[in-house]
């Protein structure tokens, strides 16, 4: 790694209630909705469109063990279903001093048991990894800042780690600052309304 390349990690967390006008929220639901990539990409503000891209070697993704070697996944990463890593060509309309108004990236997606991970390669060699997990949420009377309802439940944990320039750092910290709670209102909105519609009553 060159030493003008700096690394940083964020992680962000919201609560997913356990219930929606009586019905419940299951972490089953909410790793499904995750595991719907077309709804997970869609969910970022700057979004224009996306694309399925082929594999970058058919031979890489016959097994979760062979996808892990080739696509370089971290520790923990544990690819579920086949294939085990789907490849995106993502455009975003991104307003910023650095990049044009439409960036490209190339996207990674590997299901996993709780969650889902994602590795974004952008254009000035910016990569950001981004394991999503739903996680049993620990709440209890009297927890700071806890609102009416979201007690109990799940919650969903976004840990980022950022890998660019240290010039370009400020600039990508603060567009995932900016961003995640938009991102998180519209999953968990969706598992509301998805509860309400059609869930399991209490």
């Amino acid at each position: 790694m060159s030493f003008l390349t700096g690394t940083t990690k964020m992680v962000n967390t919201s609560p997913i209630p356990g219930d929606a006008d009586g019905h419940k929220i299951t972490k089953e639901a909410a790793v499904t909705l995750l595991h719907d990539h077309d709804f997970f990409l869609k969910c970022e503000p700057h979004y224009v469109s996306h694309r399925l891209l082929p594999p970058q070697d058919s031979d890489a993704n016959v097994d979760a063990a062979t996808a892990k070697r080739a696509y370089q996944l971290p520790p923990g990463v544990d690819p579920l279903g086949s294939p085990a890593v789907k490849l995106y060509e993502v455009v975003d309309h991104v307003p910023n001093p650095v990049w044009s108004s439409s960036v490209v990236s190339k996207e990674e997606f590997v299901d996993l048991k709780d969650g889902l991970w994602v590795r974004i390669r952008s254009p000035l060699a910016v990569v950001m990894e981004t394991k999503w997990t739903i996680r049993e949420r620990k709440g209890s009377e009297g927890d700071e800042g806890e609102a009416e309802g979201e007690k109990g439940g799940w919650e969903l944990v976004e840990d980022v780690d950022i890998s660019c320039s240290k010039l370009l750092m400020a600039i990508v910290k603060a567009q995932v600052d900016n961003n995640w709670k938009g991102i998180h209102s519209k999953i968990v909105g969706r598992l509301v309304e998805d509860a309400k519609k059609g869930g399991t009553e209490e």
